[in-house]
């Protein structure tokens, strides 16, 4: 997709300096070059040229940012729930990977596991928390 932006925007930049806009304009009469070095039609065609190369780059841009990222086929479920600064490189973070839980130690060089902890329950009502509860409660 961003291969076929660049050569479309390839394209249309070589057909823009092949044909200018003054190759369309009527005929005029072949002035030469040393009595007028700046011409109308010259400015119009530079302006011309400068609006449709800025228009194709924020196109371009657009289209990638809404349509570059590629499908994400993970079929892991993960979530990074925390994070803390450790040092001004170095931070720890708690990553939550099919219902585990994992603190992991991140540095610039390398990635280690500090803890796993128990498995998430997920609690679906109030009921079924408030019995989860009591029994917690009760065991102390």
């Amino acid at each position: 997709m961003c291969e076929i932006m660049i050569k479309l925007l390839n394209r249309i930049i070589v057909l823009f300096l092949l044909f200018p806009i003054s190759a369309f304009a009527e005929k005029e009469i072949i002035k030469p070059a040393s009595a007028e070095a700046f011409s109308m039609m010259g400015a119009l065609n530079m302006a011309m040229g400068l609006i449709v190369v800025i228009a194709l780059i924020l196109g371009l841009a657009w289209v990638l940012k809404k349509y570059g990222r590629l499908p994400n086929n993970n079929l892991v479920e993960m979530k990074v729930l925390g994070g803390l600064s450790l040092g001004t490189r170095e931070k720890a973070l708690l990553i939550e990977v099919d219902n585990k839980r994992l603190l992991v130690g991140v540095t610039p060089g390398h990635i280690q596991t500090l803890c796993m902890l128990d498995e998430v329950s997920t609690l679906t009502n109030e009921s079924e928390f408030k019995s989860k509860l009591e029994t917690a409660m009760d065991n102390q």
